[in-house]
């Protein structure tokens, strides 16, 4: 059988920069735990994030109508493939204290499959979305083959978003339970944050004192990586005016 745990992903960005911004206290709670927490995708803004596994499942010939079993066994993150934007900051970090971690789509496959190894090729998925026009979106998700048997079907129903949120150029990782599994809305993962997160970046808005405040005690957590304030608003370098005098 030919697994896809890495979809709608070419070979040549498998080890390209990845990037997800969060609130400190987040960043905080990952280290001191050492894990990541999966969302159920109903938790998402868009509606047509979740558009196939919430549709009503009608049996043909009997016309019996239900729900797809699976749909509350699925999580998902949201990374990106931007290095760093003002629109991002200002979104995922609207009271200027985010944080932003980087790795690849490798590293994270690799995490989540480390603390899921049964059957993790059939439920432990990294892709990346692809953004089509609603009509071209509906037909798609349709075409999906969601009960293929490398379990991919569930994952790929994920990475499929209106062409009016292309900027986002998200990478996702996925995680598709057991269908009999205890209903919740977090699936938590270990993971080695010095393995994981190449460097920590803080916002650039965030201030000089506090930011050295939160370096310590990211330190004090182990993390032994890089530690910055992005440079994004820093006034740029080398850059004056001459006049001639008159």
């Amino acid at each position: 059988m030919a697994y896809r745990n890495f979809i709608n992903i070419e070979q040549s960005v498998l080890d390209k920069p990845i990037y997800r911004i969060m609130p400190i206290h987040r960043l905080l709670e990952a280290l001191q735990k050492k894990q990541l927490v999966l969302v159920t995708p109903k938790k998402w803004d868009d509606p047509f994030e979740n558009a196939l596994l919430s549709a009503p499942v009608k049996l043909v010939g009997t016309g019996e109508v239900g729900a797809f079993s699976a749909k509350d066994a699925v999580y998902g993150q949201c990374w990106t493939l931007h290095r760093e934007t003002d629109a991002m900051w200002r979104i995922y970090s609207p009271d200027k204290n985010g944080a932003k971690v980087k790795t690849t789509p490798r590293k994270l496959l690799e995490a989540l499959k480390a603390d899921n190894p049964d059957f993790w090729e059939l439920r432990c998925f990294v892709g990346q979305v692809t953004y089509l026009t609603q009509a071209k979106l509906l037909s798609k998700l349709l075409d999906i083959n969601w009960r293929d048997t490398n379990g991919s079907g569930i994952a790929e129903s994920l990475l499929y978003k209106r062409r009016e949120f292309s900027h986002e150029k998200e990478v996702r990782v996925i995680y598709s339970g057991a269908d009999n599994s205890t209903s919740s809305e977090i699936h938590p993962f270990k993971i080695l944050p010095n393995d994981l997160f190449e460097e920590v970046i803080f916002d650039p808005r965030m201030d000089k004192e506090l930011a050295t405040a939160y370096k310590l005690a990211i330190r004090a957590k182990g993390f032994t990586n890089r530690i910055d304030r992005s440079s994004l608003y820093q006034r740029p370098k080398g850059l004056e005016i001459r006049l001639q005098p008159a």
